[in-house]
């Protein structure tokens, strides 16, 4: 199956003539366009393994077209068409997330080594940032399982080391991820010391019971469609106003 290309470039001819070299390298050229916008949307709309843009254009320039097309990983990679290249394109380029670049005019013998080193570098750079996320996600497992531990440890009267037990086999039991677990009981927690603190403002403000202060937040948030924590919430922020 032939590796799919998209060309962008204001001028039509020079369109045709990527195009045209692309075909002859066994790319199948999906679309073209002549401005960033297009590009962007076409990149959307075909996912295409390498995308060449001209860096001048109407509408969207070059190198935003090539930052929306990579943080949206849109396209394998992209390589930039220019008739210039000084440190600072270059600087800017590699910011945007641009792998590969072509001066104009665009030699066809250049064309497939410069598109299969960018296909490569921008490979290692999409995994690069997989692992970056991965480990990211970790560590804030990690937090959250340590304050569900050290929550209950103190709730239970018992060490960390057993309350991390009691997640283990507790998310075992429920066929869930440790994080998962800590994170629903964090956020049960969180939802009980709203409450709280909802509750204690509207007995200062109403000169309400605890009991009464409850049944109000109970039927207001029922009568709103929301969450009691969300209510509480709503409470807090204004200072005991409903």
């Amino acid at each position: 199956m032939p590796r799919t290309a998209i060309v962008v470039d204001d001028e039509p001819i020079i369109r045709m003539d990527l195009s045209q070299m692309l075909e002859e390298l066994d790319f199948h050229v999906v679309a073209n366009a002549q401005d960033g916008f297009d590009a962007v949307e076409l990149c959307r709309a075909n996912r295409p393994d390498v995308v060449l843009l001209d860096l001048e254009m109407p509408v969207f320039d070059g190198l935003s077209a090539a930052e929306t097309i990579v943080a949206e990983d849109l396209a394998g990679c992209v390589v930039v068409v220019t008739a210039f290249a000084d440190a600072a394109f270059l600087e800017r380029a590699s910011a945007a997330g641009v792998t590969g670049y072509l001066v104009k005019p665009v030699e066809q013998r250049m064309l497939l080594p410069t598109i299969e080193v960018a296909l490569a570098q921008s490979e290692r750079l999409r995994q690069a940032r997989k692992a970056a996320q991965e480990a990211a996600n970790r560590l804030a497992a990690m937090k959250v399982i340590d304050r569900a531990k050290a929550f209950l440890a103190a709730q239970n009267g018992c060490t960390e080391a057993e309350a991390y037990r009691q997640l283990q086999k507790l998310a075992m039991e429920k066929r869930c991820s440790m994080a998962q677990l800590a994170g629903a009981i964090l956020e049960k927690q969180d939802g009980r010391e709203l409450l709280r603190r909802a509750k204690t403002l509207l007995m200062e403000k109403r000169r309400l019971t605890e009991q009464e202060a409850y049944t109000l937040l109970a039927g207001e948030a029922k009568a709103r469609g929301m969450q009691l924590s969300e209510l509480a919430r709503s409470v807090i922020a204004k200072g005991g106003k409903l």
